[in-house]
């Protein structure tokens, strides 16, 4: 099994009460020893608890961690097995099922004891009980990252003795339970010798099981966000100087930057539909931006007449709005014409410059077949040359073809497993530094 970390930096930073400059160190020296065996870069942002909410969550038997967008979800899960080798779970194949109620990622908090807390309960008790209490169940990956930062900072996972933990990740829809295998056998099953490390993952739960060694692992149902959103505006509009749009509007990049809108409070209505904040550059048309960015325009996107479903939806400066995550809003397939037709008054369909900024934001979608539709921009060319193709409604969308990301249109505008619909709420930020404004 892979020894607990020899980096002295994380040693010596685990010995002492931790600031919030110190997390931060702590975890990014941690996720620099795991980003060495990952073939995608890993940013650990700034911690977002301050100092007495450190304080506060130590008292309470509470650690932090933080997950990367880039191991947040049953697609890209395999990825732990690169660093965890140790796990070799059938939860982290591939091709698992083991799908997560939400794809969250960034800093969290997770009880830290070794054995689970809020034993004996089923679930509609255990539910009751955590939200009662501010809470909201981990979800696979978080309890993989929580359980083996435990392991470097105190030599054992959590769960390697007795206990399973529910959390909020399902398998042909039935909430999971999972643990870590330690030195001894599990309590109550000494008959069966461990595998230190592995990760044990129980698909076969029912709602109404209970037990005294069947417990839960959660996070705060309301955790920090503001490091995470500015994050994703920091790596998005350092992408657009890097691609060269002070240049292309005739101006320096630190006049640029400065009269961008930053990420304002998110709108309480869309706390659960839009979680994802993108600063939206519409002053460079879509097909050049996309050359720009280095993504490629499929022929048709170049041949091809488009228009956008609602012209007055989009401010013509820059501004920040609040999207969909991939599994949100629409969590399965769903075709473009169904997802505009089941919008609400304060939402619209995406354009090409929105998926754009997406994939500028997270770029990891692509890379792990999660692609998105710009359901608010639709062809208006009624045939192509080589198949005759009357249906109407076809809409951008941006996907992974030859190894790269590409801009172009499916064939028919039906539900695809890997393809959902780009959302935004109608209230958008153009208030920046320079101009004073807010719509």
């Amino acid at each position: 099994m892979t020894a607990p970390s020899a980096s002295p930096v994380i040693d010596a930073l685990a010995r002492e009460p931790l600031s919030a400059a110190q997390q931060t160190r702590l975890h990014r020296a941690i996720w620099a020893e795991r980003g060495r065996l990952l073939d995608v870069p890993v940013t650990v942002t700034p911690c977002p608890f301050d100092d007495t909410q450190l304080l506060g969550l130590r008292r309470e038997g509470r650690a932090v961690g933080y997950l990367p967008h880039e191991l947040s979800s049953h697609l890209t899960r395999d990825r732990f097995r690169a660093v965890f080798p140790d796990m070799d779970s059938y939860a982290e194949s591939p091709a698992n099922g083991f799908t997560n109620d939400g794809d969250v990622w960034g800093w969290f908090d997770y009880e830290a004891a070794r054995d689970a807390p809020w034993l004996d309960l089923d679930e509609t008790a255990t539910l009751k009980a955590i939200a009662a209490a501010g809470r909201t169940m981990l979800t696979l990956d978080q309890y993989i990252v929580a359980g083996q930062d435990q392991y470097v900072l105190t030599g054992h996972h959590l769960d390697d003795r007795r206990s399973w933990s529910r959390l909020a990740t399902s398998y042909d829809g039935r909430t999971i339970a999972a643990r870590f295998d330690g030195d001894q056998p599990e309590e109550g099953r000494e008959n069966e010798p461990p595998t230190p490390g592995s990760l044990l993952v129980a698909y076969d739960l029912r709602p109404s099981d209970n037990g005294r060694m069947l417990g839960v692992r959660t996070r705060s149902a309301t955790p920090p966000l503001k490091a995470l959103w500015d994050d994703l505006w920091t790596r998005t509009t350092d992408a657009y100087v890097r691609a060269g749009y002070p240049a292309r509007l005739g101006t320096a990049p630190a006049d640029y930057l400065a009269g961008l809108p930053r990420v304002p409070q998110q709108p309480a209505a869309y706390t659960d539909r839009f979680a994802v904040p993108l600063v939206v550059e519409p002053r460079i048309p879509w097909q050049e931006q996309a050359r720009l960015l280095g993504i490629r325009l499929s022929s048709q996107s170049q041949r091809f007449s488009f228009a956008a479903v609602d012209p007055t939806a989009s401010p013509d400066r820059p501004y920040v709005g609040w999207f969909n995550a991939w599994h949100a809003r629409f969590p399965g397939p769903i075709s473009s014409i169904d997802a505009r037709a089941q919008l609400v008054a304060d939402e619209c369909g995406a354009t090409p410059i929105e998926l754009l900024a997406m994939n500028t934001a997270l770029p990891d979608l692509v890379r792990t077949s999660r692609f998105f539709e710009a359901v608010g921009f639709v062809m208006t060319t009624p045939t192509t040359e080589h198949i005759t193709n009357r249906s109407p409604g076809r809409c951008l969308c941006l996907y992974r073809w030859r190894g790269a990301p590409e801009l172009g249109a499916n064939q028919h505008p039906m539900p695809y497993p890997m393809f959902r619909p780009l959302v935004r709420g109608r209230d958008v930020t153009t208030f920046s530094a320079t101009t004073e404004e807010r719509r």
